[in-house]
């Protein structure tokens, strides 16, 4: 049993009300993950933040997610992986590649790979990727802004990842169809 709560914007302490308020309106609910994050305004300020700043970003609303499912995948994250899946079928990507991200497989997207690549020596390596993992980025058409957004989104949903696992967040009703394992 867990002893966080999934706060509404009701519910939730003075400080985190404006946020959760936020996300429900820009996306039309308070996903279960958020709601758990208000419990703490400093962190739910960050996530907000984070959000906001990814949206801005050169990378495509698909290749965050690529990111997304990649570390979601490393940290054996079941919320965020079935979030991430939902986000980056919206995004377009096809499901033959969601799937392959899922499971761990090939991709035959070379841009798509080099940027799973990327993200998975960013893991393993803890930030100190070796010259022929950035050449291999700026090959697929990478440039350095778009390798420090992967670091943003790394960091973005290592976060998410490790507060739904602390806190066994519960995948909401939108993300369900793409539960995992």
């Amino acid at each position: 049993m867990s002893d966080f709560t999934v706060h509404s914007p009701e519910t939730a302490p003075d400080g985190s009300r404006a946020a959760l308020t936020e996300l429900r309106e820009r996306i039309g609910f308070v996903p279960n993950l958020a709601g758990m994050i208000g419990g703490a305004p400093a962190a739910i300020a960050s996530f907000n933040a984070q959000q906001a700043a990814l949206r801005e970003t050169a990378l495509t609303g698909a290749e965050r997610e690529v990111v997304g499912i990649t570390v979601s995948l490393a940290n054996s994250c079941p919320y965020s992986m079935a979030a991430h899946s939902t986000f980056a079928s919206r995004f377009g990507l096809p499901p033959d590649v969601v799937e392959a991200l899922r499971g761990d497989k090939e991709i035959a997207d070379p841009r798509l790979h080099a940027l799973r690549e990327f993200t998975r020596s960013l893991l393993r390596e803890r930030g100190h990727v070796d010259a022929s993992s950035l050449e291999a980025m700026r090959r697929a058409g990478f440039g350095p802004d778009q390798i420090l957004e992967v670091v943003t989104q790394a960091s973005y949903t290592t976060m998410a990842n490790w507060v739904a696992n602390v806190a066994d967040t519960p995948v909401d009703p939108p993300f369900q169809p793409m539960v995992w394992p």
